[in-house]
């Protein structure tokens, strides 16, 4: 990605509940209602966002309002009471009281004017988000919101993410970070998409091998610098990718201009030897002599027999047959010879 923001289209998609508004009013209020029951708030509180992840991880799409009375039974079965159900309407109503975290408006105006596009995906229904837009200063409207009841599914589910990218024309080219305060609803499916994430990590989490984040920041203040270090880091990693990939095709051009030399040294070899023993042969044609015996030229049947078997010999062994035909011949002739004198 190019680090050029004056060209390219600049988008930011906000996750609503714990990224911009402040959500832990929900959960406490379930745990207020253990309280009063002698039941462990924070038992309670831990079920209550299990069974919300489960829910909304579920297989079948459920209204917000019908997943919250599901996950209020929910808990009654777990803690083997009664009390939470008949809060469910009171808990859904509580979200009309929830109010941004004190970092987000001065950040968002502050990113608004400096020519982003700012979008929001909400695990919620327009109804509930349509009361924050006064709250988050008019920054959103319908057409730059998306909400669970519109995809009918839940994040983290990555067909909310695609429709997200669909909705709000989102591009490969684009300057686009997904911020979100939630590791798993929001960077892991983010980051399956290829988006730049900013992880604002307000619960003080680690971060998962093989979907961190693009940057990871303490609140929402950081965020501008947080997306330039994000930006200047992929450039590097970019540029170090990039001088892996020369060395990598220096090194086979290296190797192939090795192979090529010692292919024609090799070449230049055979073609000496090739030089060598056509001389070698056209010396023995001349001698009388026969490329499978350069020893001596046969003389009679006998010689003949004895050249061809040594054809198939070493040279060593053929060198030595040789000098005993030459030492039977001397003999021969020293025989010979002897008779002569008497």
């Amino acid at each position: 990605m190019q680090n050029n923001l004056d060209s390219e289209r600049r988008a930011l998609t906000f996750d609503l509940y714990g990224g911009l508004l402040n959500f832990n009013l929900i959960p406490h209020f379930v745990g207020q209602v253990a309280r009063e029951r002698n039941i462990s708030p924070e038992l309670a509180e831990f079920y209550f966002s299990l069974y919300m992840d489960r829910m909304m991880y579920s297989q079948d799409f459920v209204t917000y309002r019908d997943l919250l009375a599901m996950v209020m039974k929910y808990l009654d079965m777990e803690l083997n009471t009664n009390i939470f159900s008949p809060n469910a309407n009171e808990l859904y109503l509580l979200h009309n009281d929830l109010k941004p975290h004190h970092d987000v408006l001065p950040v968002l105006i502050a990113l608004r004017d400096k020519g982003y596009e700012l979008f929001l995906m909400a695990n919620s229904n327009i109804q509930l988000v349509q009361n924050y837009y006064d709250r988050l200063l008019g920054l959103f409207s319908d057409k730059t919101v998306l909400v669970a009841d519109e995809v009918r599914c839940y994040m983290p589910k990555i067909d909310f993410f695609r429709f997200a990218s669909t909705k709000f024309k989102l591009r490969s080219a684009d300057d686009h970070f997904h911020v979100a305060s939630d590791y798993f609803r929001d960077i892991v499916p983010a980051s399956r998409m290829q988006w730049l994430t900013a992880y604002i990590n307000r619960s003080k989490t680690g971060e998962m091998k093989g979907a961190e984040p693009s940057v990871t920041l303490t609140n929402m203040t950081e965020l501008e610098e947080g997306m330039t270090r994000a930006h200047q880091r992929i450039l590097e990693e970019e540029r170090a990718a990039q001088e892996r990939e020369m060395a990598v095709a220096r090194a086979k051009e290296e190797q192939a201009e090795a192979e090529a030399r010692q292919k024609a040294v090799q070449a230049a070899v055979q073609q000496q030897q090739m030089h060598q023993m056509y001389a070698q042969k056209q010396m023995y044609q001349k001698a009388g002599l026969n490329e499978g015996n350069q020893y001596f030229v046969p003389q009679n049947e006998k010689d003949r027999i004895l050249s061809e078997k040594m054809r198939n010999m070493s040279p060593t062994k053929a060198r030595a047959l040789a000098k005993a035909r030459e030492r039977a011949l001397a003999n021969a002739r020293l025989r010979e010879g002897g008779k002569g004198g008497f």
